[in-house]
Parts: structure tokens; C-alpha cells; sequence
């Protein structure tokens, strides 16, 4: 049995308007906001596709909702204003997210406007032609995307995948045209790391983008570019691949300002 990979640009081998059933096949991964499900979408005539599904968890789960909505773990939301600060907000949500821990409006608001920032930043990476999970659905509490991987096993993260020295030079090409690809779009994955890539028959693959921001709204979006190029490109130095990591960013603020 086969699925859809992920392909870069706006087009992909996908059914429109075919009916289809929806069969759960358990948890994937289990985060501090959310979890990830593995969904197989049978559809009527062209075959199953392999679905990832990550839902947030309630901010303020009632008795049993946790475990009655299928999640396993209680949430843990993030507290890093540096990432919110370009979100368009009226002016009490704003003070309600900057005040953290102290307003009960303010987590349940982060809440909601998690998963509806990473569909958003999903779909522009997606859009923009880096190689990330093809983002198919929204739902009631996250989004539906491809899943990684075939019927066996999914794709592992960067840091735990075997690669030979030939298959890392590849890998580091690939990085280096996603961060360029990424900052024509105007963003910054602002959480890059050897946890955040997938790799998949000789192919990486962008995941995670919840806290990704954008150069015009969010005033660190540079410094967050470059932690992003010096955590990626440590990782490779380590491993023996020939990173310069300064030059790198260097392109990468060239590429922002002048496209």
C-alpha cells in the first residue's frame, strides 16, 4: 500500500471531491499543546491517503474531557511572548496575551490562536514551495496534514535518522534552500532545530511552524532567523559538513531585504 509524499509547490496528487471514510489508526506523537494522530482517509476510488492529524488540547479541560476527546496527556501552553508579538490582536487581547499566567482569557485565547497560526504559517510554507507537510483540512481543534512516512513507519526526525556523509552534504542543500525559500515568503521558522526536520527517502521535510514569524510584524524576526541558522547549521558542523554559518545568515538578511 502507498500514500501521497510530500511535494514541493502549490500541487499535489490529491482527491478533489471524492468521497471518502476516515478511519483513526492512534497517536503519532504527543506534545505540551498538542498531540498528533495517524488518520487513514479511505477515499472511494483513488485509494487511501495517510493523514496526520495534530489537535490542541483544551486550555481548561473539564472532568474526563481530556481522555473522553482522545488525548492522553494535560496541556502545557507556551509562554514566549516573542513569538506572539506579530500577531494582530484588538488591543484587550493583546494585554490579556501579554499578561501570561496572570489571565485565565489570555490562555484560553492562546489557546485558539495556536493552531490557527500554525495552519496559517503551514499553508504559506506550503505556498511558497518548502518541502513541509501538504496541509489538507482545518478542524474544530487543529488541522489535518500528509502524513510523512508510508504504511510501516513514519519519518524520522533529522537528529535520530542514520545518514551517510553523502546523504548529510544533501541534507544541509536542502536546509539551506528551505531557510532561502522560507524568507522570500517573508518568514522565519523561529524553532528550527534537527528535531523540527523529518527525513524521508533522501528528502527533508519541515515541520512544526506554530511559532514562525513574519520579518514585517515581529521585531526579532531577525535574531530568531539567526538562532534558526546557527542551531541547523551547528548540528551539520558537528557531523562533519562544511557550514558557515555566518555567511549563511548573511544571504538569508540579503534575502529579506532584497528578495
Amino acid at each position: 500500500m502507498s500514500f501521497t509524499k510530500p511535494l514541493r509547490g502549490p500541487s499535489v496528487d490529491w482527491p478533489d471531491g471524492e468521497p471518502y471514510e476516515d478511519e483513526p489508526r492512534g497517536t503519532l506523537k504527543s506534545g505540551k499543546e498538542a498531540e498528533i494522530f495517524l488518520l487513514e482517509r479511505r477515499f472511494a476510488t483513488s485509494g487511501p491517503r495517510l493523514l496526520a492529524h495534530k489537535r490542541y488540547r483544551p486550555r481548561y479541560p473539564g472532568k474526563d474531557e481530556l481522555r473522553e476527546k482522545g488525548f492522553s496527556n494535560s496541556t502545557s501552553y507556551r509562554g514566549d511572548a516573542i513569538y506572539k508579538a506579530g500577531w494582530n490582536l484588538r488591543t484587550r487581547d493583546r494585554r490579556a496575551i501579554e499578561a501570561g499566567n496572570r489571565s485565565r482569557y489570555g490562555h484560553e485565547l492562546a489557546a485558539q490562536l495556536w493552531p490557527m497560526q500554525e495552519w496559517t504559517m503551514l499553508r504559506r510554507a506550503w505556498e511558497a514551495g518548502v518541502t513541509v507537510p501538504y496541509p489538507v483540512e482545518r478542524t474544530e481543534d487543529g488541522f489535518l496534514m500528509t502524513f510523512v512516512g508510508d504504511d510501516e513507519a513514519a519519518a524520522p526526525k533529522l537528529a535520530q535518522a542514520r545518514l551517510s556523509p553523502a546523504e548529510l552534504e544533501s541534507a544541509w542543500e536542502q536546509m539551506a534552500e528551505a531557510l532561502r525559500t522560507l524568507t522570500r515568503a517573508g518568514l522565519v521558522h523561529a524553532d528550527l532545530s534537527a528535531y523540527n526536520l523529518l527525513w524521508w527517502e533522501g528528502r527533508l521535510v519541515v515541520i512544526d511552524l506554530p511559532q514562525a514569524v513574519e520579518f514585517t510584524t515581529n521585531t526579532d524576526a531577525f535574531e530568531l532567523l539567526h538562532r534558526d541558522v546557527a542551531n541547523v547549521g551547528e548540528w551539520f558542523a558537528r557531523r562533519g559538513v562544511e557550514v558557515d554559518v555566518e555567511g549563511l545568515y548573511a544571504e538569508m538578511v540579503s534575502v529579506a531585504w532584497l528578495g
